[in-house]
């Protein structure tokens, strides 16, 4: 029987007030995990709570902005207050930031769309790791991109840049931790239907890209939330260091 229930499980996600972030949130909450949804969008974060009812775990919402260190630590030490411990932290807060050629971005763009891509997960896995290196078990789970494999759009650069760090990231932290346990491990999705996917692609829906999915369809938030929820299971024990791509075969193409 596989086994997904993370029952007493302390588990952070960020990015969680809408699209793959709240999916991933509620499901982790419904397999009976105590659950710290974390975001930058107050209003977004309060329609994640209600969409929990109350059940198998606990799902409770934080401010937090991940470019900001200290607001990083004092999220993961909130996680862990209740355990003692932080099982599972996800990676997820992102932004596309402004989609325009390399010789017209502003260094403003390149700060934003890395800092909270890039130094969000760094700042993330450092402080999730102060607590898991002692216990010598946790899993981390880096929301990367397709993107960070292929580019396949002209202005996508910052995007894609810091998706393939996350991937590279990745990797470094399963090596430099696996000997205490930890794993670390990423996913990449596809087209996914979420709000950054549907403000991309404006009236067009659904986008021109799924022409090149070989399922011809465009993924769904839940895909990916019941992968992460696997990826952190014990039926996922060996894996680590890998960025497992959840994109209806599109880097197949």
């Amino acid at each position: 029987m596989t086994d997904l229930a993370h029952e007493g499980k302390s588990v952070v996600v960020t990015g969680a007030a809408g699209g793959m972030g709240r999916a991933i949130a509620l499901a982790y909450a419904a397999a009976g995990a105590s659950v710290i949804a974390a975001d930058v969008n107050d209003d977004g974060l309060a329609e994640t709570r209600a969409l929990y009812p109350d059940g198998a775990g606990t799902l409770v919402t934080r401010n937090c902005d991940v470019r900001n260190e200290q607001a990083v630590a004092d999220l993961v030490g909130q996680a862990a207050d209740k355990t003692g411990a932080i099982d599972i932290l996800v990676n997820n807060a992102a932004m596309l930031g402004e989609w325009v050629p390399i010789a017209e971005q502003t260094s403003e763009n390149l700060d934003r769309v890395f800092g909270v891509n890039v130094k969000g997960a760094i700042f993330g896995m450092k402080h999730a790791l102060q607590y898991m290196i002692p216990r010598k078990s946790g899993v981390i789970v880096n929301i990367a991109s397709v993107q960070g494999f292929r580019v396949a759009y002209a202005g996508a650069a910052f995007y894609a840049a810091s998706k393939a760090a996350l991937v590279s990231l990745t990797k470094s932290a399963a090596i430099e931790n696996g000997q205490y346990g930890i794993r670390v491990v990423g996913l990449a999705p596809g087209p996914i239907d979420t709000p950054m996917l549907r403000s991309s692609a404006g009236e067009d829906w659904p986008p021109p890209i799924i022409n090149d999915v070989p399922l011809a369809k465009i993924g769904q938030v839940e895909d990916i939330a019941r992968t992460v929820l696997w990826l952190s299971s014990n039926d996922a024990a060996y894996i680590s260091g890998a960025t497992l791509p959840v994109d209806g075969g599109w880097l197949a193409v």
